[in-house]
């Protein structure tokens, strides 16, 4: 670098007057060499580009003549959009080398660059100014080339739709002096350094292919986020579809019932019979008001799931529900099995031992826990039995935690309101509508219980 080159350096990120700057003179014949050249190269620029002292790629290759250029008004204003490699006059001193996909649109030596790659040979005199989306670049006189890329902002993690683009610029100088450009943030760049411009501010490079590096580095960031977005659009929209699939096979098999229960319906009008339209065990405070009379005591319960049980693919269409559901079903009814067991094991095991309530499992506790409490006392189990139905009648408050209750009372009360428990299980999910539908379908796997009650209340003598 000569003396002269030198006393015009300027610190990083401080202004220039560029209107008291005398710009570097290039060699005279240094524009007809370059285009020359560019006239003369008949192979196609190659992917993998080399930075010279004068040119890389953009300008090493044959520029074909395919472009949709419109000039509007007197000559110095214009505008090209690149099919192929192109050469455009740009005002009355500079000319534009155009890659494949680049749009210009100028008025004088003021031009704006939308997106693509331009190379730029700009004659000594007044400034020239290049606008871009990410920031600017200001020269009196020089060679240099400006790319614009636009950057998806995607939210990766949730596929989001319609985010905003932004754009990322990269300039590169081979001679002479560009100042560059974002908001407050102003940098110089000399022959041999470039800089990177966007929302960032401008970060500049001592060497052009460090910084081409990282421009092409930043880009491919965005074009990686953009394909995982899209990866997790396509996996949100096949869930979507596989939904709808359930949801409509679902519909199909709700029209079935309705229209069996509307036959019954009729059927009972005819013979003045009144049809129950709900459920057996999707019991209300009038039906466990007739079950308390003489102490019948019905239940709808979760099925006893192994651990390692997951639903199939067909189970759960059946059920209204995708694949995806699958691990929330499941934990669904581990959930349950362990609030049942949590109750009736204990009184299994002080019935008989914890070792024997171990092997005989849930339900046949429940029916061991009954055996012996008969035998104690049997009227005690009816009593019990009637207050199940009270309490589920709204008749009886429920006893508090820590209020001693008969075993029998207890198991009921455990096992009646099970359902309800797994249904508000299931409504974190999929909401409440869907839960109640789902805990009373007759795909849901589910065992159902009648206990005989002991009869009414003997009156008092």
């Amino acid at each position: 670098m000569s003396e002269e080159e030198k006393d015009m350096d300027v610190p990083l990120g401080r202004s220039i007057d560029l209107e008291a700057w005398d710009a570097q003179s290039p060699p005279t014949d240094f524009a007809e060499r370059v285009l020359t050249k560019v006239r003369e190269e008949k192979k196609p620029a190659p992917k993998a580009r080399r930075w010279g002292v004068i040119s890389m790629g953009v300008v090493a290759a044959a520029i074909a003549a395919s472009v949709f250029l419109r000039v509007s008004g007197p000559p110095p204003q214009g505008e090209a959009i690149a099919q192929d490699r192109t050469e455009v006059a740009i005002g009355g001193r500079a000319k534009a080398v155009l890659e494949p996909g680049a749009q210009v649109k100028w008025n004088g030596d003021d031009v704006e660059q939308k997106t693509g790659d331009v190379f730029y040979r700009v004659e000594p005199g007044a400034t020239f100014r290049v606008h871009t989306p990410a920031g600017d670049v200001e020269v009196k006189g020089t060679c240099f080339v400006v790319k614009v890329k636009e950057m998806q902002k995607r939210d990766v993690k949730s596929g989001a739709i319609g985010a905003a683009l932004s754009a990322l610029a990269f300039v590169a100088v081979y001679e002479g002096k560009v100042a560059v450009s974002h908001a407050s943030d102003k940098v110089d760049l000399g022959a041999g350094e470039s800089a990177q411009v966007g929302s960032d501010g401008v970060l500049k490079s001592a060497q052009l292919e460090a910084g081409q590096k990282a421009f092409d580095e930043k880009v491919a960031e965005s074009g990686d986020a953009l394909s995982t977005a899209n990866e997790n659009l396509v996996t949100q929209v096949g869930e979507y579809k596989k939904r709808l699939e359930a949801i409509a096979a679902q519909k199909v098999e709700l029209e079935k019932k309705l229209k069996t229960s509307e036959e019954q319906l009729a059927a009972a009008q005819a013979d003045g019979a009144a049809p129950r339209l709900k459920p057996e065990f999707d019991l209300g405070p009038d039906d466990w008001k007739e079950l308390a009379k003489d102490g019948t005591v019905k239940a709808r319960t979760p099925c006893q799931r192994d651990k390692n049980w997951m639903p199939n693919a067909e189970k759960l269409t059946s059920l209204g529900l995708t694949p995806q559901d699958g691990p929330m079903l499941k934990g669904a009814y581990q959930r349950s099995n362990d609030r049942l067991w949590a109750v009736i094991r204990p009184l299994c095991a002080a019935a008989s031992s914890p070792e024997v309530a171990d092997k005989l499992g849930r339900s046949t506790c429940e029916h061991l826990i009954m055996d012996v409490e008969n035998k104690k006392d049997g009227e005690a189990v009816g009593e019990a039995m009637r207050q199940v139905g009270e309490i589920r009648a709204g008749l009886r408050p429920m006893p508090g935690p820590n209020e001693p209750m008969h075993p029998v009372l207890k198991m009921f009360l455990a096992v009646t309101g099970e359902l309800k428990q797994f249904e508000n299980d299931l409504a974190q999910s999929v909401g409440p509508e869907d839960a109640h539908r789902i805990a009373f379908s007759d795909e849901l796997c589910v065992g159902h219980s009648t206990w005989g009650g002991h009869g009414p209340r003997e009156p008092k003598k």
